[in-house]
């Protein structure tokens, strides 16, 4: 009995895709520490990210030492390069 691909094969997010990309590789080494706690965080807890990401930007800023604005830009920039 053969089995199709398709039946046993379910697809995964890679972890730590997000270093791969052109903009993550532009940024200075402070701000891919934030990067990285920003994307550890939303993988920890997925359904609930959207709801939070302003206030994770928040703390991962202060946290740090990162102006918002950069963060945001990081991201804005990463969504208008898909």
């Amino acid at each position: 009995m053969t089995k199709q691909f398709n039946n046993f094969y379910s697809s995964f997010m890679e972890k730590d895709e997000h270093k791969k990309s052109k903009e993550y590789k532009k940024l200075n080494p402070k701000m891919r520490k934030a990067v990285d706690d920003i994307f550890k965080k939303m993988d920890s807890k997925p359904s609930d990210f959207l709801n939070t990401f302003e206030k994770t930007i928040n703390q991962v800023s202060k946290k740090y030492k990162v102006p918002e604005k950069q963060l945001m830009g990081y991201f804005e920039k990463e969504m208008l390069a898909i």
